[in-house]
């Protein structure tokens, strides 16, 4: 599988080498789905991380918005499992961060997402 590639605010890249392969691939493919917001998509309403419903906001637990975050990253098709998992929430600057490093096919691959 290859996907289109995606410069640093998001955008489709339009010149150069426009697509990934191999981990590269897989480790956008993480971010893009850790980015979507549970419902936002309108072709699979139940698609998307849960942000506002488990993670962010008033949830129950930090145990359980971690949960929601490690199993978004481990079903990520080309993923055969988390080898690291950080997630860090700075209430006072109203941050939320996750670093996780992943086992693909293609070898070992870290992502971070700082929100």
């Amino acid at each position: 599988m290859t996907v289109r590639k995606l410069d640093d605010n998001g955008d489709i890249v339009t010149r150069g080498q426009q697509f990934l392969g191999g981990k590269e691939e897989i480790a956008q493919t993480v971010m893009t789905r850790l980015r979507l917001f549970l419902g936002e998509y309108f072709r699979d309403i139940t698609d998307g991380t849960p942000w506002y419903e488990q993670i962010l906001g008033k949830f129950a637990s930090l145990s359980a918005a971690e949960a929601a975050l490690r199993a978004r990253i481990a079903n990520t098709p080309g993923v055969i499992r988390l080898t690291s998992f950080s997630a860090d929430f700075d209430i006072n600057a109203r941050r939320y961060s996750v670093t996780a490093g992943i086992l693909t096919a293609f070898g070992l691959e870290e992502v971070t997402l700082d929100g």
